[in-house]
């Protein structure tokens, strides 16, 4: 098969790019789909948030196969290869968020008949920093902003020290009333699913730096302190 121009290519770069924003785009929104079936106790909703999981599925599909296609077909060297090779990680942490939305949307479906013991206020603050992260990354990503990629680094830690008052109050109240206990241990999950979420966010902001600089040495240093 006989290798594209140089503008082809890049229309077909673009067009990844395109795929990537949407996947994410995606994911966000059942991000927020699952906190509303939550707080408003609507079924319908978190049925519609499990359904749209087929959706990023099948773009993950999509965007691999496109990613292999243009390898064998152009030989990218230099940032064109570190875009596809980014392409190839971001759509596994984008599916990943789409499935942490659908364990929310779960648990919403779970606890919908129930009256919640307290009223929820941290983990939807929880949700709207993690969202808010999500939707700078994408924005980092489309204007090769690394300080914008930089600040999404950053926010983790406002949604890491939430993430623990959240898990303090739950097991408080664990151990101050019985009846609480099965309600509260559900709401820890769900922070916990925030919780992933910001970090496979955070990822995708690290590899925004790669795809930009070339330099692995932030990812290497990123999973050493996670590790």
């Amino acid at each position: 098969m006989a290798t594209m121009t140089r503008t082809q290519f890049e229309a077909e770069l673009q067009n990844l790019r395109g795929k990537l924003l949407e996947m994410c785009s995606v994911a966000d929104s059942m991000v927020a789909m699952a906190m509303e079936a939550l707080t408003e106790l609507d079924v319908q909703l978190a049925e519609e948030v499990i359904k749209t999981d087929d959706n990023v599925d099948a773009m993950d599909i999509s965007i691999e196969t496109e990613c292999i296609r243009l390898i064998a077909l152009q030989q990218p060297i230099a940032r064109d290869l570190r875009l596809i090779g980014t392409a190839f990680k971001v759509i596994t942490d984008i599916e990943r968020i789409g499935d942490h939305a659908v364990c929310i949307a779960k648990v919403a479906r779970d606890l919908a008949k129930d009256s919640f013991y307290k009223p929820l206020v941290d983990l939807p603050r929880m949700a709207q920093s993690v969202r808010t992260m999500l939707t700078e990354v994408l924005t980092a990503f489309v204007n090769h902003d690394l300080e914008l990629a930089d600040k999404v680094i950053t926010a983790d830690d406002e949604v890491d020290d939430i993430y623990r008052k959240i898990k303090a109050q739950l097991f408080a109240a664990m151990k101050r009333d019985p009846d609480a206990v099965i309600q509260a241990s559900q709401f820890l999950f769900v922070a916990h699913y925030l919780e992933r979420i910001a970090d496979h966010t955070v990822n995708i902001a690290e590899r925004v730096h790669y795809v930009e600089t070339g330099d692995l040495m932030q990812l290497v240093k990123s999973h050493q302190s996670n590790s």
